[in-house]
């Protein structure tokens, strides 16, 4: 009704304002030393300002697919998510910070919007597959460059989130972790498990799959592995 297009207007114009602004980056080194000393109040400050910055670049990126793409079922659905998800973080204000129970419900919506994009992967795969079957050779190439950057950006935004709730609220922190932060994860045995999943796909799909060649240079020392195939080799 009208009482919801008015909303709908109000809450894509902040969109638009809130893209403006540019994430701010945050690494490795920094999300281990908040695991070690942060506090809540703090991770408040930093997200409920930062997280409205993310989502707002996804709506436009979504935005701005090509038509047939976004008038695909599945992809308004992913559409509606965050904006859904931008209005109720943008609810939260500077102030909360030092009030407890501002802190608690933000902590609790922040596990509520974790579970509701736990399928955006999926339900994006959906809308491009229906779109591929509707096109066949006409699809257009440039999906592939927004799907990336639109993947990477949800990962990131799921860190910074997984962090607040491992630290402050119900998920569980590992063992020897900071946060999310594992300091003792070897990334080679990380991607040589990733190697071994894309070669059994490849190899499920389409027959046969390239040898996998994997070097890694760290301070514990260098590392190599091949994972052999029939198709050329392909280094990583």
């Amino acid at each position: 009704g009208k009482q919801w297009y008015q909303r709908r207007v109000r809450v894509t114009s902040l969109v638009d304002k809130t893209a403006r602004f540019h994430p701010t980056p945050i690494t490795v080194a920094q999300l281990t030393e908040f695991g070690k000393t942060g506090d809540i109040s703090k991770s408040y400050e930093y997200l409920h300002k930062e997280l409205p910055i993310r989502i707002s670049h996804m709506v436009k990126e979504l935005q701005m697919l090509p038509d047939a793409l976004l008038q695909q079922h599945s992809v308004k659905q992913v559409k509606d998510m965050y904006l859904k998800t931008f209005e109720e973080l943008s609810e939260f204000h500077p102030e909360g910070g030092s009030d407890e129970k501002t802190l608690n419900r933000f902590t609790r919506k922040l596990a509520e919007i974790k579970r509701r994009h736990q399928n955006v992967v999926e339900t994006m795969a959906e809308g491009i597959l229906s779109l591929k079957r509707y096109t066949g050779d006409r699809f257009d190439p440039s999906i592939n460059y927004f799907l990336d950057r639109f993947y990477t950006s949800r990962i990131a935004i799921r860190v910074i989130m997984s962090n607040h709730l491992v630290l402050f609220g119900p998920e569980e922190q590992a063992p020897g972790h900071y946060g999310i932060i594992d300091p003792s994860l070897d990334v080679h045995d990380i991607v040589d498990d990733a190697a071994s999943g894309a070669r059994y796909l490849c190899t499920h799909h389409y027959g046969s799959c390239p040898d996998i060649e994997i070097s890694t240079i760290s301070k514990k020392g260098n590392r190599e592995g091949v994972y052999q195939g029939d198709q050329g080799t392909a280094k990583h």
